[in-house]
């Protein structure tokens, strides 16, 4: 599909089919949505009638399958796409010199001939066969203007190649205008290109979040003996084990073993999860430590990571209301000024002057003048210069719709884990009973028992107590206590670390003071850890993230710019509310999952505002597909970054403003770029009928008409060039 019209006449083909309900085309993933009714029509009959309609349409019985293939077409696509650029102003650009600098020889005009008609044939072909397709079944499209306007040129020129006597005998010059179709050529395809450009596969963040499930699991049959399967293969109540560094390859419930699973992708949250015979666990999260079987549950399809591949895919299939309303403005204007060109022409030969060769002047010249190659360009150039001018500033914008609607956002959603906050836990606080003289010792301690542990937050101590004096030693004798903690002996002497239940488990009492301490930080939605040996609690850990120092200055300019912000977090309410008073946001939405973040966005959207979600983990994808604009952390996963409009490379939160103001800036460029656009045509059109003739015998030459809109583009090329020497300070501000 070429332009916006291609995408309405798809939908419209489809829609008129007998047994569809409902029918979408999504031209910038090149995709189609139909609900039909299966017993009336099928996939291979829709598929067979957009091909009549002349267009290619690929059914894949596997989704993965299908993406697959639309990346490979895409790719060619764009190569052949350069290629075609390349040769249009390889060839173009001797003909308009030769052409308007009157350089004459021996067979200049066949020359001139031959070279637009290689333009023509070679790189532009694709227009005549669409083109003229969409004419034949009264769809014109923008590919039919281009097909007809230079075509008719090339004719008209050949014709007073031919035969110029004709043209001097009605007192008119036998001009020609070669150059103007293969000029016409090279600009769309230029334009074309720009957009391809600008637009980046959505496909990509779908492959990725399919990787994430395992083609492969490994059976645990009744014997205990075990064998690898396929993910298809598996039914509810198998068993299947699943070892370090693997992914769960579907929803269950741990029979066996116990493990610390990574399941940032649903709840965002670093600390990984322990798990233990009778808790659940989800397709495509990670097993950090240690090892469990799991009972089948939900397989397939009905899984909740398939649940978030799906919502994704049709939250990115959607339609933005501003895409329907360029679909019906295109719609229209193709056919308009093909029919502005016909009047022009019948006008001319029957009530005017009777003259052919006037009214083939004016109805080419029309024709020629409101090509939109200055509409096509108006929007991608200006992405193309927002998007360097963004990137020297460390923001990344994927395309024109993100880009429009984050000027307008007027609420944003945040993520807290590795958006609002670094993302990773750290010691952040302790209460350390043990005397300065023992210390190192029992720090030790603590770190070589840790570092044997799975716990979730055992790293992060480890870490924190060899950072400070602690003394290394490799005896050392443990034993996991399942939900409690570890204890062990090293060097001789037994220690225990872990939770309060530990503690009173050992007979071990906390003092009031660190008991007091510990209190705070779990009002604080902190993780607590105490260490001890025997009966004597040495060491309470408060292990937790740590909001960004730009997180309260970034909060506070967006509300200037009257943006509200919302804290949306899969975290515990009171830790949410915690680091939303250190930033200073008013409202917190927590404790929700990947579908749960997806319907607030929905609630938020349904107040009739801009909303956008700023996150930076897998389980943000769903909820920033279903938002106006999605802001991905360049220091996130592939995933979100993949699904986002927008990405801040540095991860900086004082890149949102900064970002909002290159959208202002960017629309402000366009606006001014479409009314270059349509002031050509404007002013264009009428003098291009003719209407000085009667008065002046003036006639606008296809000549000049294409030079007009050439000069359009050019005109929007520069303007949008005038984003690149904006001042980056105005984007600080």
């Amino acid at each position: 599909m070429m332009c916006a019209v291609c995408a309405g006449t798809v939908e419209q083909t489809v829609r008129q089919l007998p047994g569809v309900n409902e029918a979408s085309v999504n031209f910038a993933t090149s995709s189609l949505s139909v609900s039909w009714n299966p017993s009336v029509t099928s996939p291979q009959v829709i598929a067979e009638a957009v091909r009549k309609a002349g267009y290619d349409m690929i059914v894949e019985s596997s989704q993965s399958a299908a993406d697959e293939e639309q990346a490979r077409r895409e790719a060619r696509h764009y190569r052949y796409m350069r290629l075609m650029v390349w040769l249009a102003w390889i060839l173009t650009i001797p003909l308009a010199v030769i052409c308007m600098a009157h350089i004459h020889f021996e067979g200049d005009q066949w020359v001139m001939a031959g070279l637009a008609l290689a333009v023509m044939g070679i790189c532009g072909h694709r227009f005549y066969i669409n083109g003229f397709r969409a004419l034949y079944k009264l769809r014109p499209t923008m590919d039919s203007l281009v097909a007809v306007s230079t075509l008719v040129s090339f004719l008209y020129s050949l014709f007073n190649t031919v035969w110029p006597d004709v043209a001097y005998a009605h007192g008119l010059p036998a001009d020609l205008y070669y150059e103007a179709s293969a000029m016409i050529i090279a600009f769309v395809l230029t334009g074309k290109l720009m957009e391809l450009r600008a637009r980046h596969s959505t496909g990509s963040a779908l492959r990725a979040l399919m990787g994430l499930q395992p083609a492969e699991a490994l059976l645990v049959e009744p014997d205990g003996k075990t064998h690898t399967v396929k993910i298809a293969d598996i039914k509810p109540g198998d068993l299947i084990s699943v070892r370090p560094g693997e992914r769960v390859p579907v929803d269950g419930t741990v029979t066996e073993g116990h493990a610390a699973v990574d399941e940032s992708m649903l709840t965002g949250e670093p600390i990984a999860v322990e798990k233990t015979p009778g808790t659940a666990v989800s397709a495509g999260t990670l097993v950090d430590n240690g090892s469990i079987t799991i009972s089948a549950t939900q397989v397939g399809g009905a899984t909740r990571l398939a649940h978030i591949i799906e919502a994704v895919r049709r939250a990115q299939g959607s339609k933005a209301p501003v895409q329907k309303l360029v679909d019906k403005v295109a719609m229209i204007f193709v056919p308009a000024v093909i029919i502005i060109a016909l009047i022009t022409f019948g006008v001319w030969l029957t009530v005017g002057y009777g003259n052919l060769p006037v009214a083939i002047i004016t109805a080419v010249s029309v024709l020629v003048i409101a090509c939109p190659c200055a509409l096509g360009l108006a929007t991608p150039t200006a992405i193309m210069v927002g998007m360097g001018r963004g990137a020297r500033n460390g923001i990344l914008v994927r395309d024109a719709e993100g880009l429009q609607n984050l000027g307008r956002v007027k609420i944003l959603a945040i993520d807290k884990t590795g958006t609002l906050t670094e993302g990773h836990p750290a010691v952040s606080d302790t209460y350390i009973s043990a005397g300065p003289d023992s210390l190192p010792e029992i720090l030790g301690a603590i770190a070589v028992l840790e570092r044997k542990s799975a716990h979730p937050l055992a790293e992060a101590i480890a870490e924190w107590c060899e950072n400070h004096g602690a003394k290394p030693t490799t005896d050392v004798i443990f034993e996991y206590i399942a939900g409690m903690g570890i204890t062990g002996t090293v060097d001789g002497r037994s220690y225990w670390i872990g939770s309060a239940t530990l503690a009173e488990h050992e007979h071990a009492s906390i003092p009031a003071a660190m008991s007091a301490a510990a209190g705070q930080w779990g009002s604080e939605g902190a993780g607590i850890v105490f260490a001890g040996s025997g009966t004597d609690t040495l060491a309470a850990f408060k292990v937790s993230d740590t909001i960004k120092p730009e997180a309260a200055e970034t909060v506070a300019q967006l509300k200037k710019r009257g943006v509200k912000v919302v804290l949306l977090t899969g975290d515990r309410r009171d830790t949410a509310e915690y680091f939303a008073r250190l930033a200073g946001i008013d409202e917190v939405i927590a404790g929700v999952l990947p579908a749960g973040k997806q319907e607030a966005i929905q609630k938020l959207k349904g107040k009739g505002k801009i909303v956008a979600m700023a996150g930076d983990g897998i389980n943000d994808s769903q909820a920033m597909a279903e938002a106006d604009v999605a802001i991905a952390m360049g220091t996130g996963s592939d995933i979100a970054i993949d699904v986002a409009q927008v990405t801040l490379v540095a991860g900086r939160l004082t890149d949102i403003p900064k970002a909002m103001q290159l959208s202002r800036d960017t629309l402000r460029i366009i606006r001014e770029n479409l009314f270059w656009a349509f002031i050509y045509n404007l002013i264009g059109i009428p003098i291009a009928a003719g209407v000085f003739y009667p008065v002046w015998g003036w006639l606008l030459s296809p000549m000049f008409a294409s030079a007009a809109m050439a000069m359009s583009s050019v005109c929007v090329v520069l303007n949008s060039l005038r984003l690149a020497k904006t001042s980056d300070t105005q984007t600080k501000n």
